[in-house]
């Protein structure tokens, strides 16, 4: 918008629309896949995830890639022999069930032979046409603004490296309900939406792990030594975490499926962003 001042003829340009963020699809971000995890996070994970929690972290910090939901990591198995890729799809993060000596499976991640994700030709995403997972949908954010998992000391620790955000970082507001506004108005993409859907994952996940334990259902090992609890859980009977709570009847198969869909179709990120607009 261009408001003339006719009496000193004057032209100041005043910017009134927010910034659109527009993937240029470089192939950078898949090209990286080893050693993604955010300073913040890495040095959460070395504290608290190799055996003082009940999720344990199965591989080091530095060879992880991206975070797979169990869910997620079986479309990509099926996707892997559609396109002729051996993704290399093995468990991250596992709870050691002392109950019924079954090791569930959180997240999975690949465990590429080269830095990039195995899934990427060409400098393009091979699988672009299917749903693909979170960790994908959400760039370039890390996590969405209302996960408090980590202690986030800017407004930059939002987001990922890149180059398509330098027009758009130094806009987002401080105040938070009007960084909310911005980033649903920014990102027309989904990948906000994404981020946000993500983080409200995390959440159930946690909230369940709890309630499991509160329950007693589960007991998992920890406080154990790491290579203890890594040499029970390769030998174990290994269950999905969905497949392990429909077992136990915790959701019927039906409500298993519905809530993966809400979860692919970001319903709960809708409504919380919804909130922060009303």
């Amino acid at each position: 918008m261009v408001l003339r001042l006719k009496e000193n003829k004057m032209l100041i340009k005043i910017q009134s629309e927010t910034p659109k963020f527009a993937c240029s699809a470089c192939g950078t971000c898949c090209s990286h896949i080893h050693g993604i995890v955010p300073k913040e996070d890495k040095e959460f994970l070395k504290q608290h995830v190799f055996g003082e929690m009940p999720v344990v972290q199965l591989v080091p910090v530095e060879q992880m890639t991206f975070p797979l939901w169990d869910w997620e990591a079986k479309r990509f198995m099926e996707w892997q022999n559609e396109v002729n890729v051996d993704a290399r799809i093995k468990p991250l993060r596992a709870i050691l069930d002392l109950n019924s000596n079954k090791a569930i499976i959180l997240t999975y991640f690949m465990d590429g032979e080269t830095d990039a994700c195995p899934f990427l030709k060409n400098s393009k995403c091979s699988i672009y046409h299917t749903k693909r997972a979170y960790v994908c949908r959400l760039f370039p954010f890390n996590r969405g603004p209302f996960l408090n998992q980590m202690e986030i000391t800017s407004k930059e620790g939002l987001f990922g490296a890149c180059g398509a955000m330098e027009h758009i970082l130094p806009q987002v507001p401080n105040d938070f309900n009007k960084m909310i506004k911005f980033l649903n108005e920014a990102f027309p993409d989904g990948s906000f939406l994404n981020a946000v859907q993500n983080d409200i994952i995390i959440e159930w996940a946690n909230k369940t792990i709890v309630d499991l334990m509160k329950k007693k259902i589960i007991k998992p090992a920890r406080n154990y030594p790491y290579n203890f609890l890594l040499r029970r859980i390769k030998n174990a009977e290994k269950i999905d975490f969905t497949d392990f709570l429909a077992e136990i009847n915790y959701f019927t198969e039906r409500e298993k499926q519905d809530l993966i869909k809400r979860f692919d179709d970001n319903i709960d990120a809708k409504e919380k962003i919804g909130q922060c607009l009303n």
